[in-house]
């Protein structure tokens, strides 16, 4: 459902955008894909809460980016991207209760949309090959906070709050990309990259929660999810058949 939603909204927007570049040069119009992995340099690992006898340790594991993108011709080597991207980052949490060893594993999955905003400069290799680098950042929507819990014994319960402040659920991150690409007029634009990205808030704030009977314990703190992705993108060939989209004006 959320795959649909997302390609209604893209979609009208990105075909009006491919058909007017002022500058004479093509748009395209893609789809990209991004393998997201956490990063202990970017401080976005194995992130420890605690409280008393509540002991609580969040890992983040592999998550993943896909959406419409795109791109906007300024010269033959210099475009700028931008789009639509669903984005999902998982977790796995390990909640202790240290006086009894009692321990349980917990998966939360905690989701942003984006809309990116880059800029790009191809090196042209050969012929069809390019080296790309691009550099900005994106603006970072949170929908709502997420919840798991575990009721082990059914007496003890242990809760996982992702919690988004209703005045947070706006945030921004800064990014850079490298990558090559393959361009050919009648299959599109293949490329294969990667992406560092910080993000300058916190994604959600952890309320990790343990209760038996009338006992409670809770500890918090703030999830920094920068990373580090795999990026792949294609680009729909930009060609009618019999002639091109963008006609030649009478200034060459």
């Amino acid at each position: 459902m959320r795959l649909l939603l997302l390609l209604c909204f893209v979609a009208p927007f990105l075909s009006w955008s491919q058909a007017f570049n002022q500058l004479g040069k093509p748009n395209y119009f893609g789809f990209h894909y991004r393998h997201i992995a956490p990063m202990q340099q970017m401080q976005s690992g194995l992130q420890k809460f605690s409280d008393s006898v509540l002991q609580t340790e969040l890992t983040p594991t592999n998550g993943y980016t896909f959406g419409g993108v795109l791109r906007y011709g300024l010269t033959d080597l210099i475009s700028l991207e931008t789009g639509l991207y669903y984005n999902q980052r998982n977790f796995s949490i390990t909640s202790t209760r240290t006086d009894s060893a009692l321990t349980v594993d917990q998966r939360l999955r905690f989701v942003q949309f984006e809309i990116p905003f880059q800029g790009n400069i191809g090196i042209q290799l050969s012929r069809s090959i390019y080296a790309n680098a691009a550099l900005g950042g994106a603006i970072l929507y949170k929908p709502s906070s997420v919840a798991t819990y575990v009721n082990p014994y059914d007496k003890h319960e242990f809760r996982q709050v992702g919690l988004v402040d209703i005045n947070k659920k706006i945030g921004i991150d800064f990014r850079a990309s490298v990558g090559f690409e393959y361009r050919h007029k009648k299959f599109g634009v293949y490329y294969i990259g990667a992406t560092a990205f910080v993000q300058l808030q916190p994604a959600f704030v952890l309320l990790s929660k343990y209760q038996y009977v009338n006992f409670e314990q809770t500890a918090y703190g703030e999830i920094n999810a920068s990373g580090f992705g795999l990026d792949f993108k294609y680009f729909i060939p930009y060609t009618r058949p019999g002639r091109l989209i963008f006609q030649q004006g009478p200034i060459e």
